[in-house]
């Protein structure tokens, strides 16, 4: 299958997803622009400033060769389970704390080695820190591309706050609780 193929068989899956309601390709200034906004989030840190984050996601997903970002309905689940949304990991890769789904929350109930900063995040109080904690939004999987002929690495990652309001601006969508996301992946070489 040649690029241009591939390229709209994934632009027809994906505009024909559930709760989807703008995709683009990005061009090299939405990506610019999009990097640009990620690397001041992430000078910002998390929390008001108080506790640095990366963003892998959308890291990983720079790190591919095509990228694309969706506007989908905020009443839209389309990234199945909620898992790893978001956690805070030490400097040697330790799960310090994490934010917790309903699924979660009744697991977590009752044990006394997590400490509750909120009703839906925890730290765990049995993990000694190494180095100084720091938020992640992770890698997430987008199963939608996997049956799509010479597409290959697909991942995918939540944008900061200030990257999603530039999209939603830019797509018209702005003044909605809709929300976005960015996807990456390879085609594949013959």
């Amino acid at each position: 299958m040649e690029k241009e193929q591939i390229l709209s068989a994934v632009k027809k899956k994906v505009q024909s997803l559930p709760g989807v309601i703008a995709m683009e390709m990005l061009t090299p200034e939405l990506r610019t622009a999009i990097i640009d906004l990620e690397t001041e989030a992430e000078r910002n840190g998390a929390c008001g400033g108080l506790m640095p984050f990366t963003n892998r996601g959308v890291w990983e997903s720079f790190r591919r060769q095509e990228q694309f970002i969706i506007v989908i309905e905020s009443s839209s689940i389309i990234l199945g389970g909620d898992e790893d949304l978001v956690y805070i990991s030490d400097q040697s890769g330790q799960r310090v704390g994490e934010w917790l789904n309903e699924a979660k929350m009744k697991e977590m109930q009752g044990r006394d080695d997590v400490c509750y900063i909120s009703p839906d995040f925890i730290l765990y109080a049995d993990v000694k820190s190494v180095g100084e904690p720091f938020f992640v939004l992770p890698e997430m999987d987008f199963p939608y591309l996997k049956d799509i002929e010479g597409v290959e690495n697909v991942t995918s990652g939540s944008i900061s706050t200030m990257a999603d309001d530039y999209i939603r601006h830019q797509f018209g969508y702005g003044k909605g609780k809709h929300w976005t996301h960015l996807i990456g992946f390879d085609i594949k070489k013959d």
